[in-house]
């Protein structure tokens, strides 16, 4: 285990805000993927009244519909600046917190 120094503990150091915990990267990309459905909202209800219609048989009828629908989501996820944006919802939450705090 790593030792504290007793400086460290009298300054009070911390990581910075904008360096986010693994849970709130994991929320983040949650957060991501609801925006980015969200954004592809024709594409999904297509796709899923393709596959209601066509039940078993699903994947061969409605591969156009599954093409479109993944495209436009996969924009939204690799596009790094969509992802950044809900970083930066997660630490602007974090910040207001810390000033509700202080006050």
């Amino acid at each position: 285990m790593a030792e504290v120094h007793s400086e460290d503990k009298k300054e009070g150091k911390r990581l910075p805000l904008w360096v986010l915990a693994p849970k709130d990267e994991m929320d983040a990309r949650k957060n991501l993927k609801k925006f980015a459905y969200e954004q592809c909202k024709e594409y999904v209800e297509a796709m899923a009244a393709c596959a209601k219609a066509n039940g078993m048989k699903v994947f061969p009828a409605c591969n156009e519909q599954r093409d479109r629908m993944a495209e436009c989501i996969l924009f939204y996820q690799i596009d790094t600046k969509y992802l950044d944006m809900e970083k930066d919802k997660i630490i602007e939450k974090k910040i207001a917190l810390m000033k509700e705090k202080k006050d």
